[in-house]
């Protein structure tokens, strides 16, 4: 502001101007007064030009920089790991919508008075095609993530066991879902969309596009609600943030909650025939 070589011509160009400015007489001699001490700060002070280290003007008093928070020091960030966070999350949701449907598919064949003939519980085997299910999306979501960490370099930098138990939790958690899904659906088709819809609002509200810490604070108190925020946090808890197992439980708690949560109502609603 006060100082180079534009700043000299402006105060000159100032006081040249200052006859023709219109303004009372009193406020024109307070400013020209101010102009000439600032031409006089021009030609007294020393030649800041001369000096590589010093800057002319304003400056900020502290450096700023811009630098990578994580949970500890020696935990580098990797963006690809909240990607593979949530992305895997949302594709173990989208995996069991299938599974889901598979099953509305299945009871329109008549498949379901094969099974029920077997000497087997209805809910020993709507437990065994959840668990099996769980299964196939914990292989997948662990692949995921091997694949992560050979091309992408994504390290888990907290706690393993932690780690395995948020994916546990997530993977019973999403084929809880999809037997929900089966449970309430009508038709195939209609379940699909219906189904795809609500995965779409539980992935963004969960944080798995973004991450929950840019999201207003009303919505962060607001998408605890959602199973893929306990899911995706868990996953960059135990990954780029390198927090310890205790930061775990609590996702796993969640996970598992919603997991028997969603079961208990599939096994309420779940209907054997077609009406």
């Amino acid at each position: 502001m006060f100082g180079g070589g534009s700043g000299r011509k402006m105060a000159e160009q100032a006081i040249l101007n200052l006859d023709k400015s219109g303004m009372p007489d009193g406020q024109r001699a307070l400013l020209r007064e101010l102009l000439t001490s600032v031409q006089k700060f021009y030609t007294d002070a020393p030649n800041r030009d001369a000096s590589p280290d010093r800057r002319g003007g304003i400056t900020l008093p502290y450096a700023v920089k811009e630098e990578a928070v994580t949970g500890r020091d020696n935990v580098p960030y990797n963006g690809y790991a909240h990607s593979f966070a949530g992305m895997g999350i949302q594709f173990l949701l989208f995996a069991m919508i299938d599974m889901g449907v598979g099953i509305l598919l299945e009871r329109q064949r008549g498949l379901w008075k094969r099974l029920r003939s077997a000497p087997i519980s209805r809910t020993s085997l709507l437990l065994g095609k959840a668990l099996s299910s769980s299964v196939i999306a914990l292989i997948i979501l662990i692949a995921a993530f091997l694949f992560a960490g050979i091309v992408f370099g994504v390290r888990i930098q907290g706690s393993i066991a932690g780690f395995l138990a948020v994916c546990i939790g997530s993977s019973l958690m999403a084929a809880a879902f999809g037997l929900l899904v089966a449970s309430i659906g009508q038709t195939p088709g209609g379940s699909r969309g219906v189904a795809s819809l609500a995965v779409l609002l539980m992935v963004m509200l969960g944080g798995a596009w973004m991450p929950t810490f840019i999201f207003p604070a009303w919505l962060q108190q607001l998408t605890v609600v959602m199973p893929t925020r306990w899911a995706v946090d868990g996953l960059d808890a135990m990954t780029w943030r390198g927090l310890n197992g205790s930061a775990a439980v609590m996702p796993t708690i969640m996970l598992v909650g919603f997991a028997i949560l969603f079961g208990t109502l599939a096994l309420m609603r779940f209907r054997w025939e077609e009406a």
